[in-house]
């Protein structure tokens, strides 16, 4: 049985040059047969990576989203990268 595909979009965000990096986000979509995460007996989160550091120049990097313990037994996952955008 070939599974349904949801996307996994790490959600934009921003910080001040000097700061942390905020807590990386996902919206998840493309469930099948008006099933929502509940139904689709979604579990665990997406893991994120960023190049950004609290160091990092103004500009914008990728916020990479990737598996982690996501888990669905009739989904798999695509992964799209977020924007993190560096404020002077």
């Amino acid at each position: 049985m070939n599974k349904a595909v949801l996307n996994v979009t790490a959600d934009n965000k921003s910080k001040t040059y000097g700061s942390a990096n905020p807590a990386f986000t996902a919206t998840i979509s493309g469930y099948a047969n008006g099933e929502n995460a509940t139904s689709a007996g979604l579990t665990g989160a997406a893991s994120f990576s960023s190049s950004a550091t609290a160091s990092s120049a103004a500009g914008t990097y990728p916020i990479v989203p990737s598996q982690g313990n996501l888990s669905a037994s009739n989904y798999s996952f695509a992964f799209v990268n977020g924007t993190l955008t560096v404020n002077k």
